[in-house]
């Protein structure tokens, strides 16, 4: 199913919960206890705290598509219910991660992992956070954690965010195997693509970026920053036919986005 074209892909690669995971894993790992399963996939004992998650699961939902003002009023309903619900302080998080108050983001993750310090969604988020802050590498054993715990549904994605995260601190080689392996789980992830659509395109790698970028449209309508990277890379490339191409959309379907205006200074990246 294709994503509406209102969807960001920027809000998509934040550290929302995922589904249980499908994979089979050993015996040894399951039974260990220091793995535990996301609290948002866990149905809450108090009648307060299951209205409360109704709120935070919708709230997550119109995250996704990009409706952070409808989560944002979802949350205070959930507030309303139980304001010490662990999850409500991830939710809030991670909706102000999405639109950039990293003050508001840094207090709701925070007070998530010290009520739930190993609950894999909620390290995955600070983790995230703090891969997209000025320390990149204090971030990245939070997600390291994750991908190894065989509770969490979202490896995929974990994997891709910690290539970029790996990239970040200069770990190029492991970064590879991090986005390597991310593709493997889930080929068609858009957030997989994306990530490493843009981490090919940092490597000067500019066949595999246009090919990452052309899966990913196929999943999704893009945004001005998908396309504008699409323009960057056909632009290295010598690819005049899918420069055209991409920049007719750019001025077109998003007229009025920076993206658009930087596409007619001619104001390309390195």
């Amino acid at each position: 199913m294709r994503l509406p074209r209102r969807s960001s892909l920027l809000l998509l690669a934040f550290a929302l919960s995922g589904c249980v995971s499908q994979t089979l894993h050993s015996e040894s790992n399951l039974m260990d206890s220091s793995y535990v399963r996301p609290l948002l996939e866990r149905k809450p004992d108090r009648p307060e705290e299951v209205r409360a998650k109704a709120h935070i699961d919708l709230a997550l939902a119109y995250i996704e598509i990009g409706r952070v003002d409808v989560a944002l009023d979802e949350l205070r309903a959930a507030a309303a219910e139980a304001p010490d619900y662990p999850p409500l302080h991830y939710a809030w998080g991670v909706t102000h991660l999405a639109i950039g108050d990293r003050v508001q983001a840094e207090s709701g993750l925070k007070r998530a992992l010290a009520a739930a310090p190993r609950d894999p969604d909620f390290n995955y988020a600070y983790g995230w956070f703090l891969c997209t802050g000025p320390d990149p590498a204090s971030g990245l054993p939070y997600i390291e954690q994750v991908v190894t715990n065989p509770y969490y549904g979202g490896k995929a994605r974990a994997y891709a965010n910690l290539a970029w995260c790996q990239d970040m601190t200069g770990n190029r080689e492991t970064a590879r195997r991090s986005i390597q392996e991310a593709i493997r789980l889930e080929p068609r992830n858009t957030v997989v693509l994306y990530q490493a659509a843009r981490l090919a395109q940092r490597w000067g790698e500019w066949d595999k970026a246009s090919d990452y970028l052309q899966r990913l449209m196929r999943e999704i309508d893009p945004d001005p920053a998908v396309l504008w990277m699409a323009l960057n890379v056909e632009r290295k490339r010598g690819d005049t036919a899918a420069f055209e191409q991409y920049a007719k959309r750019l001025r077109t379907e998003f007229p009025d986005s920076p993206e658009a205006e930087r596409l007619q200074q001619g104001a390309w990246e390195p």
